[in-house]
């Protein structure tokens, strides 16, 4: 049995591990699908205003052209995060819940990782729809009203980089401070694939001092050997009949 409870032990260590990195799966899927909503969100916008407005013939070229860059950039930006976000939420969850034994530290370093480029696309796709805005503003404005907007919207594009880099060394986390689980994954204590496997194979009942006695541990699958018994003699039944006669007779007389 002590056996057996070593290694019920050492797979609730390696079970309470995964679910601690469980939780920062959850936290990646959280924030990939709010980047995801908002992404989808902004192209939506980009387009209908792509399709749905109405250029004045008097435009100048560079204008036009201007406006046309900004919203293809916002929308294939966009988009780009959101698919991106999509991939990493279905496929790195996939990974983590069926793979093999280590998938849960590939899919959660892995969606770390992809971090950087998924907001990075998200930035892009947020300055290039506010430009593309001062691009329209320029077309279809009058020159007063265009410099107004075009200062409100440089002040918004200068308000979001400086928020982005303020916050992110506020809450950015170095290499050094960020928790690490490898310690106890690489630890003797939390069994591998192959330890979990030969313990499925194990039967308690078959331990030490049980069915075998001293002769150790068994497995599931093998026979165990009967004894081998003592030819039984036959005794004639006439012999057996004649046996209490012969002892009364041989008893001695008074």
């Amino acid at each position: 049995m002590l056996a057996a409870d070593k290694l019920l032990l050492r797979s609730t260590v390696k079970q309470r591990a995964i679910q601690l990195r469980e939780k920062e799966l959850t936290l990646f899927n959280e924030n990939f699908n709010a980047v995801g909503t908002q992404s989808a969100v902004l192209a939506g916008f980009a387009m209908t205003s792509f399709a749905e407005i109405d250029l004045p013939h008097n435009a100048f070229y560079a204008q036009k052209a201007f406006l046309h860059i900004f919203v293809v950039t916002s929308v294939c930006a966009n988009l780009l995060c959101t698919a991106c976000t999509t991939f990493v939420s279905v496929w790195g969850s996939g990974k983590a819940l069926r793979g093999k034994d280590g998938s849960m530290d590939q899919a959660v370093d892995g969606m770390h990782d992809e971090r950087t480029f998924i907001f990075s696309c998200f930035g892009v796709g947020l300055i290039s729809t506010l430009l593309s805005l001062m691009s329209a503003a320029w077309i279809l404005m009058t020159l007063e009203v265009a410099a107004v907007a075009t200062l409100g919207i440089s002040w918004a594009i200068f308000i979001i980089m400086r928020q982005a880099w303020r916050l992110s060394v506020k809450f950015g986390l170095s290499p050094e401070e960020v928790i690490s689980f490898r310690d106890i994954m690489a630890s003797p204590a939390v069994p591998s694939e192959g330890a979990l496997a030969s313990a499925d194979d194990y039967d308690p009942k078959f331990e030490s001092g049980g069915l075998l006695g001293a002769s150790g541990k068994a497995r599931r699958g093998t026979s165990l050997q009967p004894a081998k018994t003592q030819p039984t003699t036959h005794v004639p039944l006439d012999t057996l009949s004649f046996f209490p006669l012969s002892i009364v007779l041989a008893l001695p007389g008074d």
